[in-house]
């Protein structure tokens, strides 16, 4: 489950709440039911640029390739998070997505979770290529921008 909107002093929070609505709804939808759950916050609003050390390992614009993680030096060090350049920038700088992984029942390695986070931003009907966040979490975006117009 990727979630957005969260500042770092909220992790706590969320995952204490959240995840436990989360297993609620799953119980309640059939008794006994617990699916297993990677919980991970996405941010895209932060001031982190990722510059390539190779300028032969840039795209036209002197950004990072779409699909460069960054993983260590300028990390958490203690929470398991990335960054992620998942998008291709027409113009500018390109802003990588951070990920940050809360909670994991699925256990997947560090490197797996990176990729299949990578593939579903390639995945969004609205356009042929790659998008900044996956595509689960735009379409929540677009899913509460619609309610937010019935409820206004």
């Amino acid at each position: 489950m990727y979630r957005d909107g969260v500042s770092e002093s909220q992790f706590e929070r969320v995952l204490k709440w959240e995840l436990l609505k989360i297993k609620e709804a799953c119980a309640e939808f059939q008794a006994g039911y617990q699916p297993k759950i990677t919980f991970a916050v996405v941010g895209k609003r932060h001031h982190t640029r990722l510059f390539p050390g190779n300028p032969k390992e840039a795209d036209k614009n002197g950004n990072c390739l779409v699909g460069t993680v960054v993983d260590r030096k300028i990390t958490h060090p203690t929470l398991n998070d990335f960054y992620l350049q998942s998008h291709y920038t027409h113009q500018g700088m390109a802003r990588p997505s951070h990920y940050t992984i809360l909670y994991d029942d699925i256990k997947l390695t560090t490197d797996e979770f990176q990729c299949l986070s990578n593939a579903l931003c390639y995945n969004f009907q609205r356009t042929t290529s790659s998008v900044s966040i996956p595509s689960p979490t735009y379409y929540a975006h677009l899913i509460c921008a619609r309610a937010r117009m019935y409820l206004n």
